[in-house]
């Protein structure tokens, strides 16, 4: 079979011949039909990722769609894969039967793997943890990126008042979007400085969900501006989940996927065509780069 592989650090994986799996008792195969990429599988390549990364050569791709040995369309994330162990870049893999997680009828592959990793993260800190609703001033940092849209979409959805979906070109519009009133919650991918400019605009007891650090590890928030608005700040991330609370909102956002409430943009690329989607995703896309096999 055909997969790719990373051979060296801070390079893109090419495309080898594999040896074909051979699932034990406990395991499945699962044919492999769409690898999504994400900024996940660029640090553990990048070897920046906290976690480290397989022994190499290693396979990356930590989320996939693929049909099992009942020809079901299913969801796969999770045993490591892709972080310290071979991940789903492959045209077949074994995997514990528990893993996969059925895809609803009328979702193709492509959008089911896009929506696993960046559909949790944008769909958790907005529908779980601010609770988003009638009366909510939203604002979303890193709003051009795939969770940020995601997000601004969700925040919408459940019924905001105003949503703000700011890019780094955009965070002027704060002030006049939000006016005297300030944002009475913050979806925050990005931390550095621009969640620091941001909180100057913020309503007394506004929500603060952070899960992203694009613009930088450290943020020198104000105290008059946390303390004295008496925010909330929440931390996020897709890991701290268990595995039925990262499988029940992956099925909750798909839903809304599925029916259209929800726009998800996806660029497909072919297998042979890897590096190409390696290097999309290094740019930082505004939807999904997904590798269809």
């Amino acid at each position: 079979m055909r997969a790719a592989a990373v051979e060296a650090l801070k390079t893109p994986p090419r495309v080898i011949a594999a040896d074909d799996p051979a699932p034990s008792a406990d395991e499945t195969c699962v044919s492999i039909a769409a690898v999504a990429l994400n900024p996940l599988d660029l640090s553990v390549a990048n070897g920046v990722f906290y976690g480290g990364h397989p022994p190499l050569p290693y396979r990356p791709g930590c989320e996939a769609a693929g049909r099992d040995e009942e020809g079901t369309l299913v969801y796969l994330f999770g045993d490591g894969r892709g972080t310290s162990k071979d991940g789903f870049l492959a045209e077949r893999v074994r995997v514990p039967r528990d893993l996969p997680v059925r895809v609803p009828p009328g979702v193709d592959a492509a959008h089911a793997a896009a929506a696993g990793i960046a559909g949790v993260a944008a769909w958790v800190p907005v529908a779980w943890r601010a609770k988003v609703g009638p009366g909510d001033r939203v604002l979303v940092l890193g709003g051009t990126g795939a969770v940020g849209r995601l997000a601004a979409q969700a925040a919408t959805l459940l019924g905001a008042d105003h949503v703000l979906a700011a890019g780094r070109g955009d965070l002027g519009r704060i002030p006049e979007e939000f006016g005297d009133s300030g944002f009475t919650v913050c979806i925050d991918p990005v931390w550095g400085a621009p969640l620091a400019d941001a909180l100057r605009y913020a309503a007394p007891h506004a929500r603060v969900v952070h899960l992203g650090q694009s613009a930088g590890p450290v943020s020198e928030l104000r105290s008059a501006d946390v303390r004295g608005k008496e925010l909330v700040v929440m931390g996020h991330s897709n890991f701290a989940l268990t595995t039925e609370e990262r499988n029940r909102a992956y099925l909750e956002l798909l839903e809304h996927v599925r029916a259209g409430r929800i726009d998800l943009d996806v660029e497909t690329y072919a297998l042979d065509a890897v590096a190409g989607a390696w290097t999309r995703q290094q740019d930082g896309p505004h939807g999904k780069v997904v590798i269809e096999l």
